[in-house]
């Protein structure tokens, strides 16, 4: 079985193609970036269908439950070749590119080591230094050790301006102050560069759940047949 979890960003123009590494047997993305909380999911034996084919659309507010036929939905991408320039309707796993590889807390002009929680209530504190919002921003993992048998992790949910101020930065957690061993890229895809290449995932012929621009979507991607 192979799986992948993460977040992309909805780039509201179509398709979108996203490349896993596979063409999964079934696929929920859920759309986290505004209050209808719109749920798609997908499996493979829908295609054996009109009604439905490319997925059943949810909404969890409201309870409505949409099928999405064929040219509405999802559907299988069997990848490409390289990329003559960068497409931002094609993205990537970000731990596939090197730019984006890695720690994070080094990208801006001083390395970002050390987190002071200032208001336990709310989880907000501040770094020591000015993080370089191009890689860190909402969506970072933050690691921060108080000992050395202890490290904790938690993300980062909002953050003003550069992150070195007062209060600036909000975490998923009210990690205690320590030392920051590591920061992550603030998503989990990225739009795909020129000269890489695409590998196989999924179609989104979607504009309206979960494909709209700026809107943070989670995907998770299942493949159980690896013979493909």
């Amino acid at each position: 079985m192979k799986k992948v979890s993460g977040i992309y960003t909805g780039v509201g123009t179509l398709p979108l193609y996203i490349g896993l590494g596979f063409i999964p047997d079934e696929v929920r993305i859920l759309n986290i970036g505004e209050a209808e909380a719109e749920e798609l999911r997908w499996n493979i034996h829908q295609s054996r269908q009109a009604d439905g084919a490319e997925g059943i659309i949810r909404t969890v507010v409201a309870g409505d439950v949409t099928l999405l036929t064929l040219g509405q939905g999802v559907e299988p991408y069997e990848g490409e070749g390289l990329l003559g320039a960068a497409d931002a309707n094609k993205l990537v796993l970000a731990d596939t590119q090197p730019l984006y590889q890695g720690d994070m807390k080094q990208k801006g002009a001083a390395d970002v080591n050390k987190w002071t929680l200032q208001t336990a209530a709310t989880y907000k504190g501040k770094f020591n230094a000015a993080i370089n919002a191009t890689y860190v921003g909402v969506g970072s993992e933050v690691v921060v050790r108080q000992s050395r048998q202890l490290k904790q992790k938690a993300f980062i949910t909002a953050i003003t301006d550069t992150g070195e101020s007062d209060n600036e930065v909000t975490l998923s957690r009210a990690l205690p102050t320590g030392e920051i061993t590591f920061i992550g890229y603030k998503s989990d895809f990225v739009t795909a560069p020129a000269g890489s290449s695409i590998p196989a995932g999924i179609k989104i012929n979607d504009v309206t759940y979960v494909n709209v621009s700026g809107q943070p979507c989670l995907i998770e991607a299942i493949q159980f047949d690896q013979n493909l």
